[in-house]
């Protein structure tokens, strides 16, 4: 087994890799890129939190929690759009956290078959950025095939 690993540790570490972000980023990569295929359903929920972050990329992150109900039980979520958590523009993030502050009642966009997963803002996505890490991943997984092809010559 170390030996197959050595051998082909390029191609391991390409699949891993696409596979632990997918799983990481499921419910955004859903969110950006099949949302026709889940059926949203409106509710009223309210800011329980809103406050500007600092990072490393983006340099500034928004963070927003809310809660809302449905059919009786108390649901609470970050997810104000998805995959795009804040920018290196300051003034980007400060007018979402304007436009959620603390106490203020809100639409929540929930799926009618899983109402955890929630929404403020369905259309916001960050389909570029997922796009260029599949174009990312795509160049380590062909480069890994010739390295291993190069090896084995």
């Amino acid at each position: 087994m170390k030996n197959f690993y050595q051998k082909y540790k390029e191609l391991v570490f390409c699949i891993l890799l696409p596979l632990l972000i997918i799983t990481i980023r499921y419910d955004d990569i859903k969110g950006s890129f099949f949302l026709n295929a889940i059926e949203l359903i409106q509710t009223a929920g309210i800011i329980t939190h809103s406050d500007i972050t600092q990072g490393s990329k983006p340099r500034h992150r928004f963070d927003i929690r809310y809660q809302y109900e449905v059919k009786g039980k108390l649901y609470e979520s970050d997810r104000v759009g998805f995959g795009f958590k804040g920018s290196d523009n300051r003034k980007s993030v400060e007018s979402i956290v304007t436009k959620y502050t603390k106490e203020k009642k809100i639409t929540v966009y929930f799926d009618r078959l899983n109402p955890e997963f929630s929404v403020l803002e369905p259309e916001r996505n960050d389909r570029f950025g997922f796009i260029l890490v599949v174009i990312i991943i795509f160049c380590c997984f062909i480069s890994s095939i010739y390295l291993i092809k190069k090896k084995n010559k």
